[in-house]
């Protein structure tokens, strides 16, 4: 798999915010995917009762890097949940920084008989996950660009671009 160009920002999600849809998968998902983000497992299971998080790792020259990146995300999450109330969990640790992001207020619909179905609230991947590591691996090239990232790929990045891909499809494709 090779890295794709970002895909355009998508716009604020309507409420509620609905999980990702397969056509969000190939448009934002898997592009993201070939950037080293990966798709963690929050809660196993079957169907919806898996919940799944968008997920990066990080590398910095050093600490003050880091700090400067981690205040940049903070104003991206700042500027996200003035609108839409989305934050991320942060792990910061020297020269590192993980981030792992999923919808708590994420919304399905159950179907109710032959109708129409209704809004079930379920937390899961939605468009706010998307925007929001859009934003921040935008903030990474800026970081990148002047030289205060380590590039480091892992060694089984392509198991867990395939792995991380395999795991979104199975979750999202059966709507």
């Amino acid at each position: 798999l090779e890295v794709q160009d970002l895909p355009e920002i998508p716009p604020f999600p309507t409420k509620p915010t609905l999980h990702i849809s397969p056509e969000d998968i190939t448009t934002y998902i898997q592009p993201l995917v070939l950037r080293q983000w990966t798709i963690g497992h929050i809660c196993t299971g079957v169907g919806e009762n898996e919940i799944l998080s968008l997920e990066r790792h990080y590398k910095f020259k050093g600490f003050n890097d880091v700090m400067d990146f981690v205040q940049g995300v903070a104003d991206i999450s700042r500027e996200e949940k003035a609108r839409i109330k989305h934050h991320a969990r942060i792990v910061i640790e020297y020269s590192t920084v993980d981030i792992f992001s999923h919808t708590h207020s994420a919304y399905t619909f159950d179907r109710v008989g032959e109708g129409e179905g209704e809004p079930k609230k379920v937390p899961g991947l939605t468009r706010r996950d998307v925007r929001f590591a859009i934003k921040i691996e935008e903030l990474h090239e800026t970081f990148k660009g002047r030289g205060r990232t380590v590039q480091s790929v892992p060694a089984e990045l392509t198991q867990l671009q395939h792995r991380s891909m395999k795991s979104v499809l199975r979750r999202y494709s059966q709507k």
